[in-house]
């Protein structure tokens, strides 16, 4: 649980703030999905590639939501009959899932700056090159009353922490920001040293792991595939890029 206020701290683009003072608003967690919210939840809304989440608003006020970022102005929401009581929080900003990924990476006091984290993109080898990285890595950090090491994976297939396997849900990339956050901080408070990352271009692209601080980052390779996603290889080159950036 954090107060709105110390969210807002990491907030690089926050345009426009409307609503009760944000110390006095209790966060529990960080959401998208309104069919998710539950009290105390900062959902947070985009418009997207084939929705406007902005309309779900109040759904997820209904469902106990304490704040609401999103990317529309407070008179754009009116337009759109998208109506805000004045006891909710609105936060405008320029990229909402980025703002997501800092507000669930910030809500778990950064658990990433914990640790050493790795990150694996790729086109080919990305789960099988973490897999082999984990294994090595455990071996390294295994010790007397420490048989399974100090390491924690997350992959498109799941979680491992310390050898303990973790449902990540079904998908076929990078966990959505507040599943990422959520198991690094589980890492961090089980005293991992260390946290692998499957990284997909899709979840750079996304910001997914916008929040995520690297230390080291390897590529496997890049070839012709999810070009239907970027459009273009240029496009796909530039976003597995980013990760070299983070």
């Amino acid at each position: 649980m954090q107060t709105l206020d110390r969210l807002l701290r990491h907030l690089p683009d926050l345009q426009q703030y409307d609503g009760p003072p944000p110390a006095a608003v209790q966060v529990a967690q960080v959401h998208f999905d309104s069919r998710k919210v539950t009290a105390g939840t900062l959902f947070v809304a985009w418009l997207g590639r084939n929705a406007d989440t902005h309309r779900y608003i109040p759904q997820a006020i209904t469902n106990g939501a304490t704040a609401v970022i999103g990317t529309a102005s407070a008179a754009e929401l009116q337009n759109a009959s998208v109506q805000l009581p004045t006891t909710i929080p609105y936060l405008q900003v320029t990229d909402s899932r980025r703002a997501l990924a800092i507000c669930a990476a910030a809500l778990h006091d950064f658990p990433s700056r914990a640790m050493t984290v790795i990150g694996i993109t790729g086109t080919d080898g990305k789960t099988t090159t973490c897999s082999i990285l984990e294994a090595i890595l455990t071996a390294h950090t295994a010790g007397t009353g420490n048989e399974q090491g100090q390491v924690g994976v997350i992959t498109t297939v799941g979680a491992r922490i310390k050898g303990e396997e973790s449902d990540t849900g079904f998908h076929v990339t990078t966990p959505d920001a507040p599943d990422v956050q959520r198991f690094l901080a589980t890492m961090r408070d089980h005293g991992c040293s260390h946290a692998i990352v499957e990284t997909t271009s899709h979840g750079l692209a996304q910001a997914r792991v916008a929040a995520v601080d690297y230390d080291i980052a390897a590529v496997t390779n890049i070839t012709h595939e999810h070009l239907d996603e970027h459009g273009t290889r240029e496009a796909y080159v530039a976003a597995k890029a980013l990760l070299f950036r983070a």
